[in-house]
C-alpha cells in the first residue's frame, strides 16, 4: 500500500510494516456486519465491503442468488464479475464513487474507502436494477442456455433482484458515502497512530541502543569514570570503577561519592569548582590508594553544563607505568650523562693513581728486597739495610705503605667500575636459566665472608615463586649474577636494621616481551627521595667507608645499557623494597 505519509519516512522498517496494513488492521470490524444488515433492513439495498488488495470480503448482506449461485459459480461468468469489479476499482482510485452495469447485466456502485488518499477497500452497493429499466430477459435466457444454468431458477433469481428508483438509489448512496467516509477517517487516524507509535517505538529502540552503545563504550574504557550531581550523589559508575572499588554499579548509583570511594572525598571542592567555573580541573600524578603507595593516578574533573544538566564527570587513569617509565627515562638520561663524566674522570684519576701505586711498589722494593743497589746505597751512608728496615718497622712506615696500597687498590676498583659505565660488554651472551642463576647467587651470598661479618645470610628466609615455563634468556651470566648479588647484599644489609624476621621474595616470570625478575625484601623500605637517587653513582645511605655507592649503579648499566633491558625499584617506607629487572626475551 502506497501511503503519502510514508513517502518522507526515513525508516525502511516502518515503511515495510505500515505499507502492509489492511482495512481490517486499521478499523474495528466487529460491528461492521451488523451495520450493513441494519442498512439492508432499512433500504433493501444489498451491500458489501471488499479489500482492494486481497479481495477479502469483510462484510456483506442482501447479495443476490443470481450472483452467488450462478454468476460467481461458473468460471466464464465469474470472470465477467471480476472484470466488472476491476472496472469499478480502477474508476474509484482517486476517491470518487462510480456506478457500473456489469457485463452480466446487473448494476453495482462502488464507493472507495480511503486511507490517507490511498484506496484500501471498496464499499459495494448492489446488485440491483433501476425501475423503468427492465432487463432484457432474452439476454438472460441465452446466458442460461450458454452456461448451462437451469433456466427457470435462473430467471426466478433475476426477478428477485431488487428494483429502485434513481432517487432512492441516490439517497441510499449518500448514506453509504457517509459510512465510507467514516471508515476512511478511522483508517487514516489509525494509520497516523500506527505511524506515530512505530516512530516512537523505533526512537525508543534507537535511544536504548544508543544508551547501550554509550554504556559499552564507557564500560570498556580502562579509565575509572564516575559522574556525580552537584551535591555529590553518584549518577554514573562504570565497570572499571566497579573493579577498582569492588562496589557494584546498582549499589553505587545514588550513594555519596565520599562514602563509596573515600579516596575521592577530598576532591569534592574541585568538583564544585569545576561546576561553578565550568572549567576542567585536573590533579596530575596523584598518589594512588593508601594500600599501594607506589601507584600514581591522574584525576580529571569535567563539568556537565549542557541542556540544563549540572554535575561533573570524574575520570581516573592509572598512570603508574607511565610515571615509572618517565622516571626511568629521566634516570637513564642522567645516568648516561654521569657515565660519560665518570669515564672522563676515571681516565684523569688513573694516571696519578698509577704513579702512586708504582711509587709505593718501588719503595717496598728499595727497602725490603736485597738488591745490590739497595745494599750499596746503605753502605755508602754508613748504615746497614737491616737498620733501615728496623727503623721503618718501628715507625709504622710499613703499615702506612700497606694502607697506601690498600687504598690504591680500592681506588683502582672504583676506576674500573667507572669505566664500565662507558663500555659495552664484549662478553658473549649465552642462553641462561634465570632461576638457576638466581639460586646460584643466593648460595654464593650465603658463603660471602664480608656478609657473615655483619649477619648470617643463611638465616634469611627465601621465598621462591618461579614460573615453570620460563624460556632461556640470552645474557652474560656473570654480569647478571653480579646484579643479583648487589641487590641481595643491599637488601640483607637493610633488613639487618629491623627486628622482624628477614625475608626475600624472589619471583621470576615472563610477560609478552620480557623475562621479569622481582626481588623483594621486608626491610625498612626507602623514601621517595632515596628511591629517585638509588641508581646514581656514589650515592649511598651507608656510613663513610662502608660502601662505594657504585654497586647498584653498575647493576643499572649492566641491565639497561649492556643487556637492553631495564631496572627499576619500588618501595613503601617501613614495609618493603622491590627491585624489578626486565630482560628482553629476543
Amino acid at each position: 500500500m502506497k501511503i503519502a505519509l510514508l513517502e518522507n519516512c526515513s525508516s525502511e522498517a516502518i515503511k515495510e510494516k505500515l505499507s502492509g496494513l489492511l482495512l481490517k488492521d486499521l478499523v474495528q470490524m466487529d460491528e461492521l456486519q451488523n451495520m450493513l444488515e441494519a442498512s439492508y433492513t432499512a433500504t433493501g439495498m444489498p451491500s458489501g465491503i471488499i479489500d482492494a488488495f486481497t479481495g477479502e470480503i469483510y462484510a456483506g448482506t442482501g447479495w443476490q442468488k443470481i450472483c452467488v449461485n450462478f454468476h460467481r459459480v461458473h468460471p466464464e461468468t465469474c470472470a465477467k464479475c471480476i472484470a466488472s469489479d476491476t472496472a469499478i476499482t480502477n474508476k474509484i482510485q482517486k476517491g470518487e464513487h462510480y456506478g457500473y452495469k456489469c457485463i452480466n447485466g446487473l448494476w453495482d456502485i462502488g464507493v472507495p474507502i480511503m486511507c490517507m488518499e490511498q484506496h484500501i477497500a471498496t464499499f459495494f452497493l448492489g446488485q440491483f436494477l433501476y425501475e423503468g429499466e427492465e432487463p432484457d430477459r432474452e439476454f438472460f435466457v441465452k446466458q442460461a442456455d450458454k452456461y448451462g444454468f437451469k433456466q427457470q431458477e435462473y430467471l426466478d433469481a433475476l426477478d428477485a433482484v431488487p428494483r429502485f428508483t434513481r432517487e432512492r438509489v441516490e439517497l441510499t448512496l449518500k448514506h453509504n458515502i457517509a459510512l465510507a467516509a467514516f471508515l476512511s477517517d478511522s483508517a487514516s487516524k489509525s494509520m497516523r497512530n500506527f505511524y506515530e507509535i512505530e516512530q516512537r517505538r523505533e526512537a525508543e529502540t534507537e535511544i536504548k541502543s544508543l544508551r547501550n552503545y554509550l554504556a559499552n563504550i564507557i564500560d570498556s574504557m580502562p579509565s575509572v569514570l564516575i559522574s556525580v550531581a552537584p551535591e555529590g550523589q553518584i549518577t554514573q559508575w562504570n565497570k572499571e570503577a566497579e573493579s577498582v572499588s569492588g562496589i557494584a554499579q546498582d549499589k553505587a548509583i545514588g550513594a555519596k561519592l565520599e562514602e563509596t570511594m573515600p579516596t575521592l572525598g577530598s576532591e569534592m571542592e574541585r568538583i564544585r569548582t569545576a561546576i561553578t567555573t565550568r572549567r576542567k580541573q585536573a590533579y596530575i600524578n596523584r598518589p594512588g590508594p593508601e594500600d599501594d603507595q607506589t601507584a600514581c593516578e591522574d584525576v580529571t574533573i569535567y563539568p556537565l553544563i549542557a541542556n540544563g544538566v549540572r554535575g561533573a564527570v570524574i575520570r581516573i587513569d592509572d598512570v603508574t607505568e607511565r610515571v615509572n617509565l618517565e622516571r626511568m627515562m629521566l634516570q637513564s638520561e642522567k645516568m648516561m650523562s654521569v657515565g660519560g663524566l665518570a669515564a672522563g674522570m676515571a681516565h684523569e684519576i688513573n694516571n696519578p693513581l698509577s704513579g702512586i701505586m708504582g711509587h709505593t711498589s718501588n719503595i717496598r722494593k728499595r727497602i725490603y728486597e736485597d738488591l745490590k743497589p739497595n745494599l750499596a746505597a746503605a753502605e755508602k751512608h754508613g748504615i746497614s739495610i737491616e737498620a733501615v728496615r728496623a727503623y721503618m718497622d718501628e715507625r709504622g712506615i710499613n703499615r702506612m705503605l700497606d694502607g697506601i696500597s690498600e687504598a690504591g687498590d680500592r681506588a683502582a676498583k672504583i676506576v674500573r667500575n667507572m669505566l664500565a659505565f662507558s663500555r659495552k660488554s664484549e662478553q658473549n651472551f649465552t642462553p641462561q636459566d634465570l632461576s638457576k642463576l638466581l639460586d646460584m647467587t643466593i648460595e654464593l651470598a650465603s658463603s660471602d665472608y664480608d656478609l657473615k661479618k655483619e649477619y648470617d645470610f643463611k638465616q634469611i628466609k627465601i621465598k621462591r615463586d618461579y614460573s615453570r615455563e620460563m624460556p632461556l634468556v640470552l645474557c652474560e651470566s656473570n654480569e647478571i649474577q653480579q646484579v643479583f648479588l648487589n641487590i641481595l647484599k643491599n637488601g640483607a644489609e637493610a633488613m639487618s636494621e629491623t627486628p622482624d624476621e628477614s625475608q626475600f621474595t624472589c619471583k621470576i616470570f615472563s610477560d609478552s616481551k620480557n623475562a621479569v625478575v622481582e626481588i623483594t625484601d621486608n626491610g625498612p623500605g626507602m623514601t621517595a627521595e632515596v628511591r629517585q637517587r638509588i641508581f646514581e653513582p656514589f650515592f649511598t645511605t651507608k656510613d663513610v667507608g662502608q660502601g662505594t655507592g657504585l654497586g647498584l649503579s653498575v647493576s643499572y648499566f649492566i641491565i639497561n645499557d649492556q643487556h637492553g633491558g631495564f631496572m627499576n625499584v619500588q618501595s613503601v617506607p617501613g614495609e618493603w623494597t622491590k627491585f624489578i629487572i626486565k630482560l628482553p626475551l629476543k
